[in-house]
């Protein structure tokens, strides 16, 4: 069995009910969906709530933090208590589109730490273009952190495996020239977990297509191969990461 660990059930061109059961075919036992606002927070928990094998996250991206408020923050909190809610985010820094200042961006980002380390739910992290203030903000969290579709060479894994990271592994790890690829040992396999982002970045096999949670078998199957693991036991490791990292009751 495996685990999506990151996708967007409401922003799929099938229904959140039909996503679940295509994944469940495809051997993905179970599926995070990740929020990006106060309103899409709601309507994860209320999926969590509903669908078998759905957890949820609450939380607000960096391209919203301009218009972010103290009762967003207040309502997520609020929503952290929800049944299946299981992780804040995502949350983080973006420069690569840069939509709002670094400044408005990081008084979002810390305000969901302290929200995190207040409700000790992980945190779920974006970071693009920003690596450096993203791990300084970091240094104030005191939850686990898993680095969503992780991208980073030598010295930015060493520093998220001496911090104790867990290190999202979407589909674009497969696409030819990808850095992160290239140094896929460096993670420690107790850390590792492997993620759609649907309907973003379908892994190479179904590249050109709407990204679904039942794809993160390509994903899962190319870094098994890479790891030179056996794809079941990948998918065990993977799934076992997972419910350590989000505190799902997984059997596996």
């Amino acid at each position: 069995m495996l685990v999506d660990s990151h996708t967007h059930l409401l922003r799929l061109d099938v229904s959140p009910d039909q996503a679940v059961k295509n994944a469940v075919e495809a051997g993905v036992g179970a599926v995070l969906n990740v929020a990006t606002q106060l309103e899409d927070s709601q309507r994860g928990a209320e999926l969590a709530a509903t669908l078998p094998n759905v957890y949820s996250s609450v939380g607000i991206h960096p391209h919203n933090a301009g218009t972010y408020t103290a009762s967003d923050l207040e309502g997520l909190a609020e929503l952290s208590e929800s049944p299946g809610v299981v992780a804040l985010g995502e949350v983080g820094l973006d420069y690569y589109r840069n939509d709002w200042s670094a400044d408005i961006q990081r008084a979002l980002f810390e305000d969901v730490i302290s929200l995190a380390n207040d409700t000790r739910l992980p945190l779920i992290i974006h970071s693009r273009a920003a690596f450096a203030d993203t791990m300084a903000c970091l240094g104030n969290a005191r939850v686990a952190v898993i680095l969503h579709c992780f991208e980073g060479g030598d010295s930015e894994i060493r520093e998220a495996t001496e911090r104790g990271y867990y290190v999202g592994l979407a589909g674009n790890i497969t696409y030819k020239n990808n850095e992160t690829a290239k140094v896929l040992r460096l993670i420690s396999e107790d850390r590792i977990l492997v993620e759609t982002d649907a309907p973003y970045l379908s892994p190479q096999p179904v590249r050109g297509e709407k990204n679904e949670p039942k794809n993160v078998v390509h994903t899962a199957s190319f870094v098994a191969e890479r790891l030179g693991l056996d794809d079941e036991d990948f998918a065990t490791l993977t799934t076992r990461n997972a419910r350590t990292a989000f505190s799902l009751p997984l059997e596996v």
